[in-house]
């Protein structure tokens, strides 16, 4: 199984989202770690270091996710933390969801994602599809009709 480090990012305060999603990766088996609310990106990069996630998940529901996201990965990248694989869940639009996925985030999941779609995406991202695909071509939620 993976360890995942999970965060809220800036000031949105709104966990639900999160915290549900963390008690069914734990449930699932992975190791995950749950930095809580109001991260900056430097935080996330700090924990990245010491803690050595496979996967950080960031969750959005307001402030700027892809804004936020790119500067994660910035900061993943002046740290040389570069190969850990981002994922964005949370209200995000179908113009953000390409957005992130120009960035390079490795996955999206937008309202709505289930669990099996989550834990297959996740499942997809460890083993090199960055097609935002679960295995067996079933497509990940990308909120796209």
């Amino acid at each position: 199984m993976a360890k995942i480090l999970m965060a809220k990012v800036g000031t949105d305060a709104h966990d639900m989202g999160i915290t549900v999603v963390e008690r069914w990766l734990s449930d699932a088996g992975h190791d995950v770690v749950n930095l809580g609310l109001y991260n900056t990106p430097d935080r996330i990069a700090a924990a990245a270091a010491d803690e050595q996630p496979d996967i950080i998940g960031l969750s959005f529901l307001g402030g700027e996710p892809v804004y936020l996201a790119g500067r994660v990965l910035d900061t993943l990248a002046t740290r040389s933390l570069d190969d850990v694989q981002l994922v964005v869940g949370g209200v995000l639009t179908p113009d953000m969801i390409e957005e992130l996925q120009a960035l390079g985030v490795a996955a999206t999941f937008p309202p709505g994602t289930g669990r099996e779609a989550i834990l297959e995406g996740l499942t997809a991202v460890l083993s090199g599809d960055r097609r935002n695909q679960p295995p067996d071509g079933a497509a990940v939620n990308t909120g796209v009709p």
